[in-house]
């Protein structure tokens, strides 16, 4: 099957919406956060109640005035787009606000939610039937314990989107294949590297470039 590809932060932009009908583009990324009782979609870390963000490269930046809502998403999915939306937390659990606002996805399959929290991911799984979900692994400790979850029973069959370095050879690929049923990579800016990872066998490859996407 074709290599899915996943255009990362365009989801987080109103100007990159459009993004949806690039002949390079299957689904559109984005981050999800929980402020002022509302999911706002922006990319950084936020810096606890403060209206600032940890971005791209350590830079502190202020929170965006107007971030897309979960309705505008809603529409796009309507519109026809595919999404994968991390589902980010600091301090509260944001799956009540996240499900009731997704509540009105008619096409919950267009839809996935990760989580680098685990638990989130699997209480979105339970509060909204139908929706994809997928584990976020960006440390080989965290790989570890996906992996020795899923050997010994204690987690689900659950895709994973993973960070791209921990992905070194086509037997990595094919055992968290045979543990979660997908593996996307992420975040992989390098046409070389993008060309590598099809040939080890990832079923999604996450990028900020075009041109990598367009590679693959």
């Amino acid at each position: 099957m074709p290599v899915i590809r996943i255009l990362h932060d365009a989801a987080n932009r109103r100007d990159q919406h459009d993004r949806r009908h690039h002949p390079a583009v299957d689904v559109l990324e984005g981050d999800l956060w929980v402020r002022d009782g509302r999911l706002s979609a922006y990319h950084g870390r936020p810096l606890g109640p403060l209206p600032f963000v940890l971005g791209r490269g350590g830079r502190i930046k202020r929170v965006p005035a107007d971030p897309p809502r979960a309705e505008e998403l809603i529409r796009l999915v309507e519109a026809g787009a595919s999404l994968m939306l991390d589902l980010r937390s600091w301090f509260r659990d944001p799956t009540p606000v996240a499900a009731r606002e997704l509540m009105g996805l008619s096409d919950r399959s267009r839809v996935t939610i990760s989580c680098e929290h685990w638990p989130i991911a699997d209480r979105m799984r339970a509060w909204l039937p139908g929706i994809g979900v997928a584990y976020s692994i960006g440390s080989p400790r965290a790989l570890r314990r996906y992996i020795e979850g899923r050997r010994d029973g204690s987690l689900p069959k659950t895709a994973v989107s993973v960070r791209d370095s921990l992905l070194r050879s086509a037997d990595d690929v094919d055992e968290l294949r045979s543990l979660s049923g997908s593996v996307a990579a992420w975040t992989v800016d390098d046409v070389d590297r993008a060309l590598e990872l099809v040939a080890l066998g990832v079923d999604a490859l996450i990028s900020n470039r075009l041109q990598v996407l367009n590679s693959v």
